[in-house]
């Protein structure tokens, strides 16, 4: 309420009045903010308009060509690399086929199905034909050459290492190739089989070492080249308790150098009872002591005029070392 000024009434008894001034209303919530403008919309619907045309253009792309590649060349390369080569251009592998071939060496691919530089499907499906080498093959002369170097050259040329055997040589080195069954330079189909004669080097004569002892016998036959092991278990025998009683190969037997040889040790004689042959005559009891294993020794009364026995060294019945020795008396007179 504002108060405003009355002009002066020419009546002094006149009531003076106040006028009430009307106030504006206020304006409505947010009339006083700044209205925004609409952001362009051009640049939006251009960006919009490239992705929309790279799309369409990527999917005829992939139409047209993206779904195709071309076969790599691989002539003359081995299986796995040509393999791992097709692999890389998104080919698969298929089929494997093999040929007679002079041209390509054997094993490496000598056509392929599409042709190298074909358009093709991607993940399509690639025949290979390796090569067999040629249709016929000459035997190699392997004379000299180590066992493992001549079974890789058999296989590389064609052919199929086949049985080998071992002999002595004084000329060819131990375990290298002596001769070759077809021989050098006949002439085979691929995949033909050829024997091998392996060199077991010169002949080593087994010395004998029965009766030594192990440490003995083992220096023995070391310094002859060969090599030594010993049976686990023991056994009885005519040789001494820890002596040497049999060995695997023989005297005068022929090693190759580093051959072993196995050496069994004797426990002693076999403990055998003795028979008794009081009565007997010296054959019958010369025949039971020796059936028993025991050597016999006829000792003779003189004058000598009967054939019956006596008397023993070894009383019947006991026990004595088998081959040993047993004395039997003859009485004369």
């Amino acid at each position: 309420m504002i108060a405003r000024p009355v002009p002066e009434a020419t009546d002094p008894h006149a009531v003076q009045h106040t006028s009430r001034l009307a106030t504006p209303a206020p304006p409505p919530p947010g009339a006083d903010r700044p209205r925004r403008r609409p952001a362009p919309r051009g640049p939006l619907l251009i960006v919009l308009g490239v992705l929309l045309a790279l799309g369409i253009g990527g999917g005829v792309w992939y139409i047209n060509a993206g779904q195709f590649t071309r076969v790599p060349a691989v002539l003359g390369q081995t299986e796995e690399a040509a393999g791992k080569r097709l692999a890389d251009a998104g080919l698969e592998l298929g089929t494997t086929k093999r040929a007679f071939s002079d041209a390509y060496e054997r094993g490496t691919v000598m056509g392929v199905d599409p042709a190298p530089g074909e358009r093709v499907r991607s993940h399509a499906t690639v025949t290979l034909t390796l090569s067999r080498g040629p249709e016929i093959v000459k035997v190699p002369n392997l004379r000299n050459k180590p066992l493992d170097e001549a079974k890789r050259i058999l296989t590389e040329q064609g052919l199929a290492p086949g049985v080998v055997s071992t002999a002595f040589s004084t000329t060819v080195a131990q375990g290298a190739v002596i001769g070759s069954d077809p021989e050098p330079g006949t002439e085979r189909a691929p995949d033909s089989a050829v024997a091998l004669v392996v060199s077991k080097g010169a002949p080593v004569d087994v010395p004998d070492v029965t009766g030594e002892t192990v440490a003995d016998a083992t220096a023995t036959l070391q310094e002859a080249g060969l090599k030594v092991t010993v049976a686990p278990e023991r056994v009885h025998s005519s040789e001494d308790d820890g002596a040497v009683a049999a060995q695997s190969l023989a005297e005068g037997s022929r090693a190759a150098k580093g051959d072993a040889i196995t050496l069994t040790v004797s426990k002693g004689p076999r403990p055998v009872e003795v028979p008794d042959v009081l009565g007997m005559t010296t054959d019958e009891a010369r025949e039971a002591l020796e059936e028993a294993g025991f050597e016999v020794k006829v000792e003779k009364s003189f004058p000598f005029l009967g054939d019956k026995v006596t008397g023993q060294s070894v009383e019947g019945g006991t026990t004595a070392p088998e081959g040993s020795t047993v004395a039997i008396t003859i009485k004369g007179i």
